[in-house]
């Protein structure tokens, strides 16, 4: 009885040594969760934003034996708020998003893809269709995604090769670990199929979803607020092969921040007279001098970011802050990188990883034809922008007879702290009307001030673009375009014409394209631009002040109006009319009242006239007060002789006063400038 006592009690301890034991073999059930990568600041103004990528980790599950064709499942994702996901769209439907598994360095990542999704394989010939690198093969155990279960969770694509046959040649193709969505709605795209291996408890399985556009500028974002953008991951098991689900905690992670990006202002819009020239020497002659302050001279267009990476180069391929032209686009497909550049994930290799002849569509960024999967030639640029961000100033309602002339190269610079270092430079380019075409930089029309190109106006309108080539994207930058503007005087003609022209600054280029597309430029932003006055011209105009003239008491006051464009200094001849403000009163009643002059008088000549009797100009018997003439011309001067009647008794005269300041400044009270002499 001892002896079976202690048996039992031994089997006992076996069982509860054993059941842990069995306990720790199993792997814990499959879970994920999702989590942005980063989250980027988006500008408010933009169509076409980079959202931060998305990670999913997941653990658990049972990896799929060797044996087994891999298990499917669908990814799907949403913005929220529900605003347009605006990634490239692809030839045959494809999107530039990107889903790849186990984040695989550069020279391991190997693209999915074909004309049917998932992977289908067209059968009907004794040589089999190969589709994507994926090593699918119609007939093949491996299954129509053409990725079999290792047995030991791996994407790497040079652990895990099949073994093909093709037109009886052997090859070892890789394992893909890459795939490009579809569009599933304006505001969603989806992933199908995707092959997935679960980790079981020896490892982690990460998924990464890149190059996700979205339009920002449908948030509506205030001036000085922010919205946060989210990516709502529905996952189900996919209808094909041997399906999957993924259980995802926490499945809308922020992906972006979206804020307005830039300003604009016109630094120190300029009023200038129509009599005096600007730049009259390079005007007619482009070798000559060029100055920001001979006559109406120039200003500075500036364009600042609010933060540091509004402005941002096409590509990681750096000219430098001297660098005038991009440089051929590079890869950007490493993901411990984080680029800051107007493209996403980009490849630029077009070498075929899969070590098979025409196997597919080795879709990162080459011209390859392949009628097995689509018909016809097929471009594919994944990720890649069209440009560096551009900046464009429109010009309107430009004086006749101006002209305005801006530099081919600008830099980028940081203005804080002393001085502003440079950080990069923008170059002057070639576009359509909204900003948008290939790179094209404008040659220079003179080579004074560093090279220089005169601005097309045509009707009054006219445009300038820069691209930026290279910028800070740790620093708050600006970019100052400074133009100048130049004219001769022909007042006789009314050149140049007078009038207010404006100015308006914009991200480039602008669309009103708001969905995804297969050509519309990317980046690309709505106009949120507001006109600024740039350039006012006036009428040459002096304007003189009668402080005290009187037609009572038996006192008359007799005024001279002379016009002193005659000169021997080469003055421009000039021609106008004065019109006579009167303030004061008439008897007992309070009067402002104003009387054009009964002529018009020209350089050399004057008119006389008195309060009681008129003259030149009207009477305005029985006043008392002071008067303001306003003349058209620039070099107006007057001259007031206060008398009883006939002089006999008492008798004052005086030079009217100029009311306007002087000619070498800028006339504050009455926008104009005049000869100020001794008084």
């Amino acid at each position: 009885m001892l002896d079976s006592r202690k048996l039992f009690l031994a089997l006992v301890v076996v069982a509860l040594v054993a059941i842990p034991a069995f306990a720790q073999n199993q792997n814990p059930p499959l879970s994920c969760v999702a989590q942005a990568a980063d989250t980027p600041s988006l500008r408010a103004e933009g169509v076409t934003e980079q959202a931060g990528a998305i990670l999913i980790i997941c653990n658990g599950g049972d990896p799929t034996p060797a044996t087994q064709n891999l298990r499917q499942v669908n990814i799907q994702i949403f913005s929220s708020p529900s605003i347009n996901i605006t990634s490239r769209i692809q030839t045959s439907g494809f999107s530039e998003a990107m889903l790849f598994i186990d984040e695989p360095t550069p020279s391991k990542q190997t693209i999915c893809g074909s004309a049917s999704f998932p992977y289908s394989v067209p059968v009907g010939s004794a040589q089999p269709i190969i589709n994507g690198n994926c090593g699918a093969i119609a007939g093949s155990p491996l299954g129509g995604n053409g990725i079999g279960g290792s047995g030991i969770g791996t994407y790497d694509p040079d652990v895990d090769r099949q073994n093909l046959v093709v037109g009886g040649s052997s090859y070892a193709t890789q394992r893909g670990n890459s795939w490009q969505a579809r569009t599933a709605g304006s505001n969603s795209l989806i992933w199908q199929g995707i092959p997935f291996d679960p980790p079981g408890s020896l490892t982690t399985r990460t998924i990464r979803i890149t190059n996700v556009r979205v339009n920002a500028s449908q948030l509506g974002v205030p001036a000085g607020a922010q919205a946060s953008v989210s990516m709502v991951i529905s996952t189900s098991a996919s209808g094909v092969g041997n399906p999957i689900n993924l259980p995802i905690t926490n499945p809308a992670p922020t992906v972006a921040i979206a804020q307005n990006s830039l300003t604009f202002s016109v630094e120190k819009s300029r009023t200038c007279l129509q009599c005096v020239s600007s730049n009259k020497d390079f005007a007619g002659d482009p070798t000559k001098n060029l100055s920001s302050t001979d006559g109406c001279g120039g200003l500075n267009l500036r364009y600042q970011e609010i933060f540091p990476t509004v402005f941002r180069r096409r590509n990681h391929a750096n000219p430098g802050t001297t660098g005038e032209n991009p440089l051929t686009p590079i890869d950007q497909n490493d993901f411990s990188q984080i680029y800051q550049t107007e493209s996403g994930f980009y490849r630029a290799t077009t070498s075929n990883p899969g070590g098979i002849p025409d196997a597919g569509l080795e879709r990162w960024g080459t011209t390859v034809t392949n009628t097995s999967v689509v018909s016809g030639t097929n471009t594919y640029t994944l990720g890649l922008a069209d440009h560096g961000t551009r900046l464009i100033a429109r010009f309107a309602n430009i004086q006749n007879g101006v002209q305005i002339w801006a530099p081919t190269s600008v830099a980028v610079k940081t203005p804080q702290g002393t001085g502003t270092p440079q950080t990069g430079r923008a170059r002057l380019i070639s576009t359509d009307p909204n900003g948008a075409g290939p790179y094209s930089p404008v040659n220079a029309s003179t080579t004074v001030n560093g090279g220089m190109s005169q601005v097309s106006i045509i009707g009054g309108g006219g445009q300038i673009v820069y691209e930026i080539i290279n910028a800070d994207t740790t620093a708050i930058d600006r970019v100052d375009i400074g133009i100048i503007f130049a004219w001769v005087a022909n007042t006789t003609n009314g050149l140049p014409a007078l009038g207010t022209a404006t100015a308006n600054g914009n991200l480039a280029p602008i669309s009103t394209v708001a969905t995804a597309s297969s050509s519309a430029a990317i980046p690309r932003f709505v106009d949120g631009a507001v006109n600024k006055n740039l350039l006012t011209i006036n009428s040459c105009r002096s304007n003189l002040l009668y402080p005290f003239i009187t037609n009572i008491g038996g006192f008359d006051t007799g005024m001279a109006i002379s016009n002193t464009t005659a000169d021997p200094y080469g003055t421009a001849l000039q021609t106008g009319a004065c019109t006579i403000y009167y303030y004061g009163t008439v008897g007992t009643s309070k009067v402002a009242v104003s009387y054009p002059t009964t002529k018009s008088i020209t350089g050399g000549e004057y008119f006389v006239w008195s309060l009681s009797s008129g003259g030149d100009s009207t009477a305005v018997a029985g006043f008392q007060g002071y008067a303001i003439a306003r003349c058209d011309f620039q070099y107006a001067h007057g001259y007031a002789f206060i008398s009883d009647v006939g002089a006999q008794r008492l008798a004052q005269g005086y030079l009217a006063l100029i009311l306007d300041d002087p000619i070498t400044d800028r006339g504050d009270r009455t926008g104009s400038v005049s000869e100020v002499l001794a008084h």
